[in-house]
């Protein structure tokens, strides 16, 4: 299990499934906190996050870039990458 978005991430969350896409926030320091309290800089300063969910609507995206935890702590989940959607394609965009 991950602890934080990647590009291509299969992702459930209230009955639908998306992709997280490629856009992501760059930030010059990132800190993550440990379980003690204790703030660690990143390494990597790309934030992911923006989840394009699995509808045939034209633009259906949510932005959860920094939220992980609270996706997790919403139900959300990782789901395998063999997934197949039916409405859009692994980069995110509809299926024609």
């Amino acid at each position: 299990m991950t602890n934080d978005f990647y590009p291509g991430m299969k992702v459930y969350l209230n009955g639908e499934y998306g992709i997280v896409l490629q856009d992501c926030w760059e930030l010059d320091e990132v800190y993550d906190i440990d379980v003690n309290g204790v703030k660690h800089k990143r390494t990597d300063s790309k934030m992911y996050g923006l989840i394009r969910w699995d509808t045939n609507a034209e633009f259906d995206s949510e932005d959860h870039r920094g939220l992980f935890g609270s996706f997790i702590q919403m139900g959300g989940k990782e789901v395998d990458q063999s997934y197949q959607f039916k409405f859009i394609n692994e980069d995110g965009t509809l299926k024609k």
